[in-house]
């Protein structure tokens, strides 16, 4: 695999940074390198922020933002609202996984493949009300092939812990099974 480099954007309180570190951990237990460079602007609930990760099956040598993504990940639609573009910067064949019950029109066949999946949905229904990380982390191992589901699960559990992280991997594993998928 070549470096993949993703572009998180979330807003505070919807636990993209912990996925970030969740990712990195399960790329790590999969014999992967991996980094998240976490971006805070204005350090409260509900402020936009910006999140990068990389994976590959070669060292990292760049420790950068994400300029040029290869996947996009969107925790929150209504971010385009506040002026945040998730289509910056992506490429040709870049990937876009979404928390939304329908993909915007705004976003309709600018991305080579979409994973859309209901995370708040789905962790409310599994969870309560707590952050759609771990949604979140299910539909980025099926959208993009990357990550195994069991690694997901494992470092969730591990930097969960067994009480905690049990539900949550639960969690996972549903919006695994529930992410759509469209190409193309």
């Amino acid at each position: 695999m070549a470096e993949k480099e993703f572009r998180i954007l979330s807003r505070g309180g919807q636990g993209a940074v912990t996925a970030a570190q969740i990712l990195v951990e399960a790329a790590v237990i999969g014999n992967k390198y991996a980094q998240a460079v976490p971006n805070f602007g204005q350090e409260r609930k509900g402020a936009p922020v910006y999140t990068f990760a990389r994976l590959s099956h070669e060292p990292i040598q760049s420790h950068t933002y994400v300029y040029e993504p290869d996947i996009v990940v969107m925790f929150d639609p209504f971010l385009m609202e506040l002026g945040i573009d998730p289509l910056e910067g992506i490429k040709d064949d870049s990937i876009l996984i979404i928390n939304d019950k329908e993909l915007p029109d705004k976003l309709e066949g600018k991305f080579k493949k979409v994973g859309l999946i209901d995370a708040w949905g789905i962790t409310h229904e599994m969870i309560g009300n707590v952050p759609p990380n771990a949604a979140m982390l299910g539909a980025i191992a099926k959208t993009t092939g990357l990550l195994e589901i069991e690694d997901i699960v494992e470092a969730i559990l591990d930097t969960m812990g067994e009480k905690i992280g049990k539900i949550n991997a639960e969690c996972a594993k549903e919006a695994y099974e529930r992410t759509v998928i469209y190409e193309g």
